[in-house]
């Protein structure tokens, strides 16, 4: 049987339906349930409008079957001069296996040389085992190491090392905290709103 033909070419704003059906699929075939639909929608609106940001979509005649976020930045503020890293990528189950991933990693490829980067990025998030062994059998290796806390985990553990903050600081400082979640909470769900 021969292998289907895949299609890389770099989305445009009215492929957002498309790339949200695709992002749907990598939440769910993940199970992890990363960001509410609607905010995910408007920053993939403005990312699509970004000049840094490139998205590219992957077909099999009309079906969309994968995708690649592309972001153009240095490594390391003070490091290197950047260059693209593939953010997100995201093959649909039922078409892993059947060189989509390398087809998205070619363009992928393509615009790095053309940026005059001399490397190809991926972020992987840990745990992903299968997409760290197949980017590992690629050549990719690991290079930085970002690790992330919720503020107030680390402010209770620096609490530990500083002197006694007062109690009233350390509940204004949540309250604080809280009202700005929920201010962001309020505005994603308007914004989502109003997109219906």
């Amino acid at each position: 049987m021969a292998r289907e033909v895949v299609e890389v070419r770099q989305a445009r704003s009215a492929d957002v339906d498309l790339l949200m059906e695709l992002y749907a699929s990598a939440r769910f075939d993940r199970g992890v349930l990363r960001a509410p639909v609607p905010a995910v929608r408007e920053r993939l609106v403005r990312a699509l409008a970004e000049d840094g940001v490139r998205v590219l979509l992957a077909t099999v005649g009309e079906r969309p079957v994968g995708y690649a976020l592309l972001h153009s930045a240095p490594l390391l503020p003070l490091g290197d001069p950047g260059g693209p890293s593939v953010e997100h990528l995201h093959v649909v189950p039922e078409h892993r296996r059947r060189g989509v991933g390398r087809a998205l990693l070619r363009r992928a490829m393509a615009v790095a040389q053309a940026e005059g980067a001399d490397e190809l990025r991926c972020s992987v998030l840990p745990g992903e085992r299968e997409y760290t062994r197949y980017l590992a059998r690629l050549g990719f290796a690991p290079v930085v190491v970002r690790r992330a806390v919720p503020l107030p985990v680390l402010r209770r553990r620096l609490m530990g090392d500083a002197p006694a903050a007062s109690a009233t600081e350390d509940v204004l400082a949540r309250r604080r905290s809280l009202r700005a979640r929920l201010a962001r909470s309020r505005a994603e769900e308007a914004t989502g709103a109003s997109a219906s």
